[in-house]
């Protein structure tokens, strides 16, 4: 009981602090108005117009007005977390312009926050996997390490600032609290998480801390080959961790995409969108992987070439007259995988030709043959009569 009236007074305070500085500019401005009035009827304050009262106080209002004066931009998407002495508090305040008061006594002042979506992209390379079960050893404990791969993943997120009145957030407290108040206090609680995380870069940095831990251990319990095509498993693995959210259904898909998950280690903003993009194999074991491919492909291309040929051989075997040599001859010549010459010799006289053809290209070769025995043994007898004539000259 005690404990809700102190935080009943402390809202009270805060309270008080917000709205002092309009009450000054409303009481300011009625306050002038009035002097005004009185000025003109004739009236006096201290041996002084009233009027020129009613002046200086409606610039001296002004003056105050345009010092409280602050404007919370809405290109790029900000919002403000207002801070009372130093001190920051769950109270959010929109864009647009705003009446704060930064200066002594008021120090009343906010904190903006860029609330825009932000978009991340991240590589994760030199993820060790296990073996595969069958590169193991019988009756091995300690798994051998396999092949190293690489994740791309995205992700886009934004400081929670939003939150449905029908949604939960990790700091509800009590299931049955869904005023709009509450709603307004616990969208600043994760606000300021969101700066007590570092900011934008303080949970970029934790966030992807957290997503390469999970995926260098699930990488120590599937091979390469595994996780390759786990991309959803591993998205959902790692949306679970960050948010609690299973996505098990297109209805939890089309939920992420609208409102977004909270995440659940106190960083103060929600993902409203996670991929994983290329699982790839690194360095010689992509070379492997693309050469396996290749000739796994082939193989297949050969077995699907080979069932093609022996259909129709068999086809063709039901024909009269044609052999199992022929019919593959017939399909080796028609798919361009061999060329076949025919050659007709019809009577006497064309076997003479043909045969006066063959003998002719013999005898000319034989001829050939000739000359260069002839053209080898004159250049060896030019160069024994060449030394000879060199030793005849040194005996001289």
């Amino acid at each position: 009981m005690a404990d809700k009236q102190r935080q009943k007074e402390k809202k009270d305070w805060r309270k008080m602090v917000i709205v002092i500085p309009k009450l000054v500019l409303l009481l300011g401005i009625i306050s002038g108005i009035v002097l005004l009035v009185r000025g003109i009827l004739g009236t006096s304050l201290l041996k002084i117009p009233s009027y020129y009262w009613g002046c200086g106080l409606l610039v001296a209002t002004a003056i105050f007005f345009r010092l409280c004066l602050r404007r919370i931009p809405a290109r790029p998407p900000y919002i403000g977390l207002v801070v009372i002495w130093g001190k920051r508090l769950p109270i959010v305040i929109p864009e647009g312009w705003h009446i704060l008061a930064p200066f002594f006594p008021f120090l009343y002042t906010v904190t903006m926050i860029r609330v825009e979506k932000t978009n991340i992209d991240l590589t994760f390379s030199d993820i060790r996997c296990k073996a595969r079960i069958e590169d193991q050893e019988e009756g091995q404990k300690t798994p051998f390490a396999g092949g190293e791969i690489s994740v791309n993943i995205s992700y886009t997120y934004y400081p929670d600032y939003k939150i449905p009145l029908d949604d939960k957030t990790p700091d509800d407290k009590t299931p049955d609290d869904k005023t709009p108040e509450d709603k307004a206090s616990k969208i600043g609680k994760r606000l300021i998480a969101f700066i007590n995380s570092g900011g934008h870069e303080g949970v970029q940095k934790i966030v992807r801390d957290l997503i390469e831990e999970d995926i260098r251990q699930m990488a120590k319990d599937e091979s390469w080959e595994e996780i390759t095509f786990a991309g959803d498993k591993i998205r959902n693995q790692l949306v679970k961790k960050l948010t609690g959210e299973e996505l098990g259904d297109e209805e939890k898909l089309a939920e992420l995409g609208k409102n977004g998950f909270p995440d659940i280690a106190g960083l103060g903003i929600r993902i409203c969108r996670f991929n994983v993009g290329k699982v790839k194999e690194q360095g010689e074991l992509a070379k492997a992987a693309e050469t396996f491919a290749k000739e796994l492909q082939e193989r297949r291309g050969e077995n699907e070439e080979m069932e093609f040929i022996f259909e129709w051989v068999k086809k063709f075997k039901k024909l009269d007259g044609i052999t199992g040599d022929v019919a593959l001859d017939v399909l080796q010549v028609e798919r361009g995988k061999a060329t076949r010459h025919i050659q007709q010799f019809r009577g006497l006289e064309g076997a003479a030709k043909i045969g006066g053809a063959l003998v002719g290209k013999l005898l000319k070769e034989d001829e050939r043959g000739k000359k260069d025995k002839r053209s080898e043994g004159g250049e060896k007898s030019k160069k024994d009569k060449r030394s000879k004539e060199n030793k005849k000259s040194e005996d001289e």
